[in-house]
Formats: structure tokens, sequence, C-alpha cells
């Protein structure tokens, strides 16, 4: 009896050897884990800007059957942008949608596109799609992708007094992000004096007198709440205002090849779709400040003519700051 359980013992060892490589043949392989980005922004739940990221991010989990999607921080819960940059840096964070501010950071020369009255009678369109390989190159060179790079609406001066020419705004309190290089230029040449402070500290500071001025798009202002501390707005914008999503090469080349290539089409697509909606609702936000009682501002031809001069001695001294006046050069002129 002995001897014929070690005959069936080996004869299931055996049998089993030999089906072994078989089963292997047939088994599928162990489905690689889900990525998920780590992607922060200012722009608060519920914004236009929020809303448009979420759509995408359920197009691009539809598109990948869930083997890719973003987890977003929203409402600058991972600090200002400077900060985020510096976390996606150190691999803390994977991307971001980022303002003017996040990508001067990166690569300052991207500036040049929201120097105030560079694309008077141009387009900032134009000049973006004429120079986009230049930034995308400077940006990978950086260790960044950009996945999407266009405006984010019109920024407008916002205030609780009639502002109508520079000599005015010395009287001010104007608002100077931190980290932007732009407005103390403006600032400086107008004599006034900025108060400096990250964009979460701005509606304390209105709420508080701590400053009466500010720049940005009517949306920004409502999205914000800073429309419930201001009583006039300007007429119209002098720049555009730049926006785009980032995520560090490092990180985008981890993900397969076929799942970075919807990435890439999802992230394009929602782009072109955030510029029109945000454009829609920059409009219904200036009309809505306006039905709350905020004022606008019309300039005479002489007045707008002391602001066309100060932006022109901004521009001047910008260059060199921002990028080389070659490259300003050519930014202006491929706005024509």
């Amino acid at each position: 009896m002995r001897s014929r359980y070690f005959a069936l013992a080996g004869l299931a060892v055996v049998s089993a050897a030999v089906a072994a490589p078989q089963l292997a043949h047939t088994q599928a392989a162990p489905a690689a884990a889900p990525i998920v980005l780590s992607m922060a922004t200012l722009a608060p739940a519920g914004s236009t800007w929020m809303n448009n990221f979420e759509a995408a991010n359920r197009e691009l989990r539809r598109r990948t059957s869930n083997r890719l999607s973003v987890r977003w921080f929203a409402g600058g819960v991972q600090g200002d942008e400077a900060e985020v940059i510096r976390k996606i840096r150190a691999g803390r964070l994977d991307g971001a949608a980022v303002t003017a501010v996040g990508l001067g950071q990166i690569h300052r020369p991207v500036l040049a596109f929201q120097i105030p009255g560079m694309f008077e009678g141009g387009s900032f369109v134009r000049a973006r799609d004429a120079l986009r390989t230049d930034i995308d190159t400077a940006f990978t060179n950086a260790g960044f992708t950009l996945m999407g790079f266009g405006s984010t609406g019109a920024p407008r001066m916002l205030s609780r007094m009639e502002i109508r020419t520079p000599a005015q705004l010395r009287t001010a309190k104007p608002w100077q992000w931190s980290d932007d290089v732009i407005l103390p230029a403006v600032y400086q040449e107008a004599g006034a004096q900025g108060v400096r402070l990250q964009v979460p500290e701005v509606l304390g500071a209105l709420q508080t007198n701590r400053v009466d001025t500010v720049f940005g798009s009517p949306l920004v202002a409502i999205s914000l709440q800073w429309a419930n501390s201001i009583q006039f707005m300007s007429d119209r914008s002098n720049t555009s205002s730049l926006g785009a999503l980032i995520i560090k090469t490092a990180k985008l080349q981890t993900i397969p090849e076929a799942d970075r290539a919807i990435a890439r089409e999802v992230f394009n697509q929602f782009d072109g779709l955030l510029s029109r909606a945000v454009s829609a609702a920059d409009d219904r936000a200036a009309t809505s400040l306006t039905s709350r009682g905020v004022r606008v501002v019309a300039l005479n031809p002489a007045e707008r003519a002391q602001w066309a001069d100060l932006f022109r001695r901004a521009a001047t001294r910008l260059r060199g700051t921002v990028g080389d006046g070659a490259w300003i050069d050519r930014v202006r002129a491929a706005g024509r």
C-alpha cells in the first residue's frame, strides 16, 4: 500500500510539472496598478476652472478604463503657486494648473506674454501659436511638460475708489502678488506702493482695508469673493492672464505610452474648452458685477494715453528681467 501511495504521489507531481507550463501560458498577466496623478490649483471647488478639470478627469478615466486619473487639490490647499512648483520638483506633487506666477517659476521669459499693452492691436493667441514650439522646448528642458497653455481671462483693475490715471494709483493700496514680477514694474513706474500678499490672503486684506485695489478678471473676483469689497472696475483689460496645465516630465514618462497619448489628447481638448468657457463666464461675471452696483470706469482718450505710456515704460523696465529684449520683441511681433 505504501509503495502505491508514493507512486500516486509521484505521478501527481509529474502531472503538475507537465501542466504548469501550459497554465502559465494561459494565465493572464496581472493588471498594472492604476496611476493617480496628484495635481494642485488655486481655483476653488465649483469654479469654472475646477468644473472643467473634473470633467477632463472623468473623460480621462473613461478612455483609459480607470488606468489613469487625477486627484485634484483645489482652492490653494497645497500652498501658493511658488510652493506648488517646489513640491512638484521635490516629487510631492505630479503637476498643477497654474497662472503666470507659477509658470514664471519654471521659465521666466514666458511672462512676456503678460506684459501690459503687449498685444495692443494684436493677438495673444496668434503669438502663442507662433511661438508654442519654443515655449514647449523651454519647459521640457526645465523638466516640465505643458499639457495646455492659454489665457485664463482678461484681468481688470478692481478698486474701492475710482482710479482714472496712474497718478491716482499712487494714493491707493494695490495688491501685489508676492511672487509676481510684472505688477511691481507697473507700480514702480506709477510711483505706487504695492502690498505684497499671497492669493489666499487677499480676501482678508480687502475686508480689513489693508488693500483697496486688485488686478484680476471679473470671474476671478467673483470666484474668490473679492467682488464684495469693490465698487469700481476698469472698462477693459490691457493684458492677458496666462494659465497652463503642467506635469513633471519624469512622472509623465512613467505612464504607459498609449495612456500618455490619451492624456495629451484629453488635456488638449479640455484646454480649448476651458478657454471658451472662461471667456463666456468672464463676460457673465462682468455683467453680474455691474448688476451689483460696481461702476465701470470708462477712460477718455487723454487718460487712456497716460496708461499706455505707463505700460510702455514698464515694458522697458522689464526687458532683461522677464527676458532679453530680443525675446520680448519676438513675442510682440508674433502677435501682430
